[in-house]
């Protein structure tokens, strides 16, 4: 490790200084700067599927929840934890009828796997499933809460 370097545990950060000269090839002139290095180890894209939360809220989960869950996993935004797809849609591609589809997407909501957006749109909760840093999660979990907050709101 360079001397420069410094690693901050907490964060699982490794930060540098160095002061760096550049040159300007049409005057000559030098030019000082300071240049700032940080490498951030552990966590750094990945898919996070925590176990324990996913029995927890299939329970008994026969092979159609499973059917539904996979077709949630596969095409929730990695970007921002949206899902998009009606009942219709999640019945066609996973092969399931429209009344299971209600029936699984509401335990999915009452275990907070899922928050239902407007129709046909879902937030997948970080705290169950996401693709990102620990700074991300922070992020879309703050957005995450904020939307149950509305959407207790809306249905009491």
């Amino acid at each position: 490790m360079d001397a420069n370097m410094e690693f901050q545990s907490d964060t699982q950060t490794l930060l540098g200084k160095k002061e760096k000269v550049y040159i300007d090839t049409e005057t000559g002139e030098k030019i000082y700067a300071e240049q700032i290095t940080k490498r951030a180890y552990g966590q750094k894209q990945f898919w996070k599927i925590y176990l324990m939360d996913f029995l927890h809220i299939l329970g008994l989960a026969d092979s159609k929840q499973i059917d539904v869950l996979i077709y949630i996993l596969q095409n929730t935004e990695q970007a921002n934890n949206t899902f998009v797809g009606t009942y219709k849609k999640i019945a066609k591609e996973a092969n399931v009828s429209e009344p299971t589809i209600a029936k699984i997407m509401k335990k999915l909501q009452e275990n907070h796997f899922i928050i239902k957006v407007q129709n046909g749109v879902w937030q997948v909760s970080p705290n169950i499933m996401m693709k990102g840093s620990e700074h991300k999660k922070s992020l879309l979990l703050n957005y995450y809460d904020d939307s149950m907050e509305s959407s207790e709101k809306d249905s009491n």
